[in-house]
């Protein structure tokens, strides 16, 4: 009887330290934000809740709120377990999930106080496209071609964040991994970029960014262009088609240079995140450039 009434107080305990949590990172957020409303915080705290499908516990939850808006917490949001790519918000430690891979970029290299190496790629489930950071040592799955697109992989102990266009992306640190699955997964659950893309007729200004595949129709010739600090830049414009119509494609520098050698005149091609400007007479034309990827497409 004893033993039952200490796990109650503990587990009372537990409620009231978890409720005076939530509190105070709404108090705190309060204080550093005054156009927010206690309300308003509510809202998005169920928004989240809906959208993780109630996988994640609530006082993860409300960590995570609280860091959305700069308020730190000692302790450190965790969670393991296998979702969706739709389900990811930004704040989520020791990630599990499977993906397939539809895209990967060039590894690049930074200098400073703490220089390194990154690659992107980019994976797929049946409910929506992410982009994967890998850092440093983790560069050497794609430097040694130990993962291809196509590829069905298992990212264990990665951590989302949000990029500086408030998209969630996973990131692979020192302590997370990589499986390449052979056996373990319904290929159907794994669509290729196809499923995401978009049809010429689709894209709209409403749109910022958008995968579509489509066929090369025509190919004006390389210029150079001059910027503002007096260096030289190319600029590659071509028109791509599809069953729904055809819209005008640029592309920019290393990218310009890179897509007049792959292309010709029928040439099936794939962009992932190309972005959709406004062309001077109002009509929408698709730009690539360094978060672009570009390459021919195959149905296999």
């Amino acid at each position: 009887m004893e033993k039952k009434k200490r796990k109650k107080i503990r587990q009372t305990n537990s409620l009231i330290s978890q409720k005076m949590t939530y509190q105070q990172i709404i108090k705190n957020i309060l204080l550093k934000h005054s156009d927010l409303t206690n309300e308003k915080i509510l809202e998005e705290f169920e928004s989240e809740k809906q959208k993780t499908g109630n996988l994640i516990e609530e006082k993860t939850l409300w960590r995570m709120i609280g860091a959305r808006y700069g308020i730190r917490s000692d302790r450190k949001t965790t969670f393991d377990g296998k979702l969706s790519i739709s389900d990811l918000i930004a704040g989520l430690y020791n990630v599990s999930i499977k993906g397939r891979i539809v895209a990967i970029y060039p590894i690049k290299s930074f200098q400073g106080n703490n220089p390194g190496k990154l690659a992107n790629l980019f994976i797929s489930d049946k409910n929506a496209v992410i982009r994967v950071v890998l850092w440093n040592e983790k560069t050497e799955f794609i430097d040694s071609n130990k993962i291809v697109p196509g590829d069905i992989i298992l990212v264990s102990q990665g951590y989302t964040r949000e990029d500086s266009k408030g998209k969630v992306e996973l990131h692979i640190g020192k302590k997370s991994e990589i499986k390449i699955l052979k056996t373990d997964f319904n290929l159907e659950d794994y669509p290729s970029i196809k499923k995401f893309s978009k049809k010429v007729s689709e894209i709209t200004p409403k749109v910022s960014e958008v995968h579509i595949i489509g066929t090369v129709k025509k190919i004006f010739p390389i210029k150079k262009f001059l910027r503002n600090d007096s260096s030289e830049g190319l600029l590659l414009r071509f028109i791509l088609f599809d069953e729904t119509g055809e819209l005008p494609v640029v592309a920019w520098n290393k990218q310009a240079e890179k897509i007049k050698l792959l292309i010709n005149k029928n040439s099936k091609v794939k962009l992932i995140n190309a972005k959709v400007n406004l062309a001077l007479d109002n009509s929408v034309e698709l730009h690539i450039n360094s978060y672009t990827y570009f390459d021919l497409y195959s149905e296999k």
